[in-house]
């Protein structure tokens, strides 16, 4: 069985904790690091402001009663004399 060193090591007199298999936060490993996570907040911040966005932008079409009349008339759901018993119900 491997004996696993936790203590730390020196290299060229500085203190190395071996404790994250060479990851860390020094040199360019750690800023390649950090900006990985950047780009993936951004992508993630991005996409939930186009979702709010895309939602908060449509405008809510309200119809009047007479034009829902004209909408089923044109579908087929109800006949004339039903379109025109309705407006004179409406007004």
């Amino acid at each position: 069985m491997a004996r696993v060193n936790t203590m730390p090591e020196l290299h060229d007199g500085l203190e190395v904790n071996t404790m994250m298999y060479g990851w860390d936060f020094s040199g360019s490993s750690g800023w390649l690091m950090l900006a990985g996570m950047a780009i993936i907040a951004i992508a993630i911040l991005g996409s939930v402001w186009l979702i709010v966005q895309r939602g908060g932008a449509r405008i809510a079409e309200t119809s009047t009663p007479v034009e829902i009349l004209r909408e089923r008339f044109a579908r087929g759901e109800i006949t004339r004399e039903q379109v025109e018993n309705a407006k004179v119900a409406l007004v």
